[in-house]
Formats: C-alpha cells, sequence, structure tokens
C-alpha cells in the first residue's frame, strides 16, 4: 500500500456529508462553532469518496453547519470501509497523546487581548496559573519574635541594637519604649515595627505590574481562602529564595 493515499481537494456543499455513524467521539460543538464565528473555518474535513462520509472533522463539520456555511473544504480519499474506520479511530486516537507544556500555554493565553475563538476560557486559564503557580503554598507566619541586632566589628562583638524610633498615636506614647540611637549602618536590619503593630512595605509597580499583581493576588485568594497579602508575599519570597 502507498504511504501516500491519493487524496482530492475541493469545496463541498454541507448538506451533501454524512457523519460517520459509529463515531464514539463527542466534540463540543458549541466551541467549535464559536471558534469559526472568530477566526473563519479554516483547515478541511475529512471524506470517503465512495460514500461521502466524514473520516475525520465531523465536529468542524457540525460547527459549520451551525454557523450556517453552505460549503467546506474536503479532502476526498478513496478507502475502503475498513480503512475508514481505522483512519476514524486514529485521528481521534492520536490527539489524545500529546501534551501541553502548562507555562508556554500560560503565557501565549495571557498575552491575548481576550480568549474569544481560542476554545479556552478565563476560568481554564485561573486553574491552568493555579496548577503552574502551585509551587508557592500560603503558610500562616507565627508572630514574630525579637530579631538580633547586626554585630558591630568595633565593639568587641557587642550587640548593637539599630531600630530606628517608630513614631505612636498619643494613646500610645505611654506605653512606648525607648529604643537606642542607631547611625543607619548598611549591616542593620531592616526597621521593624514594635510588637503589635504594623508596618507598611512601599513597592513601585508599573500599570501592568500592578494589573497582574492583582491578578495573581485574586486567583491565589480564590484558590487558598482569604489570606492577607503580607501572607502571600512572604509565601512567594520563601518559595523563590529557597
Amino acid at each position: 500500500m502507498s504511504v501516500l493515499i491519493h487524496q482530492v481537494y475541493r469545496l463541498v456543499a454541507v448538506g451533501d456529508l454524512e457523519p460517520h455513524p459509529d463515531n464514539p467521539h463527542r466534540g463540543d460543538v458549541d466551541v467549535i462553532a464559536e471558534s469559526i464565528a472568530k477566526n473563519g473555518f479554516y483547515g478541511t474535513v475529512m471524506v470517503q469518496q465512495s460514500r461521502m462520509r466524514i473520516i475525520a472533522g465531523e465536529h468542524r463539520w457540525r460547527g459549520a453547519k451551525a454557523q450556517g456555511l453552505e460549503q467546506v473544504p474536503a479532502l476526498v480519499i478513496d478507502v475502503d470501509d475498513d480503512t475508514a474506520t481505522r483512519i476514524m479511530l486514529a485521528d481521534n486516537r492520536t490527539a489524545e497523546f500529546g501534551a501541553y507544556d502548562d507555562q508556554v500555554l500560560a503565557d501565549l493565553l495571557r498575552g491575548l487581548d481576550d480568549l474569544d475563538g481560542t476554545g479556552w476560557s478565563d476560568d481554564d486559564l485561573n486553574d491552568l496559573l493555579s496548577d503552574v503557580d502551585s509551587g508557592i503554598a500560603i503558610i500562616l507566619d507565627a508572630p514574630a519574635g525579637p530579631r538580633p541586632a547586626a554585630a558591630d566589628a568595633s565593639d568587641d562583638g557587642q550587640e548593637q541594637r539599630l531600630r530606628p524610633r517608630i513614631d505612636l498615636d498619643d494613646e500610645d506614647e505611654d506605653d512606648e519604649e525607648d529604643l537606642d540611637n542607631g547611625t543607619g549602618r548598611d549591616d542593620a536590619p531592616p526597621p521593624r515595627p514594635k510588637a503589635g503593630l504594623t508596618a507598611d512595605l512601599l513597592i513601585t509597580l508599573t500599570a501592568a505590574e500592578h494589573d497582574e499583581v492583582n491578578a495573581l493576588l485574586g486567583r491565589i485568594r480564590a484558590r487558598d481562602g482569604d489570606a492577607s497579602t503580607a501572607q502571600i508575599v512572604l509565601a512567594a519570597l520563601r518559595a523563590y529564595a529557597a
């Protein structure tokens, strides 16, 4: 048998074709029709010449009918019924052996203005991103303990506390502990809020980065519950530093 099957390309009236009665595959015609509406009909339907029966592309043919197309491009091949059945099964089955690079796929989908006509939805993308980002786990943080100050080589190993003073509201001033004066050395630990207080961490983002950060925070919270921004940032930094 020749490796190349004789095939003829031609436009065929949609009504002249019939689906294979034994096709076990069930596709999503609505999704295919949406793709045709957005992108147009591309490719072909494979047809057995003797019966004008669809061997491959039945659901694309159904999508074309749903969109009101009168003709579809077809590859008409001259094969017997047994070969037609084998081709139909092989066409369905071989597609199942492929796999996606999830990161590449996610980047492609995020790069589009919208997902219309791709067969992918925003929920699909969110699920995909959750799988891609699943290496970052949210860990509930314990209250911070005392932080040791950096040692100064000039004081014979004696540690100095170099935390700057934190301004408090008037009602908290009586409870404020005196802080040692610091010189702002580069090796001093970062400023740390007094126990029971909080401090703001300000970072500069571009507009695009700001939008992406908000979207990522939303997806993480949808997956892991109402985690705070601080918990999510700490989890990301731990994963990045590991």
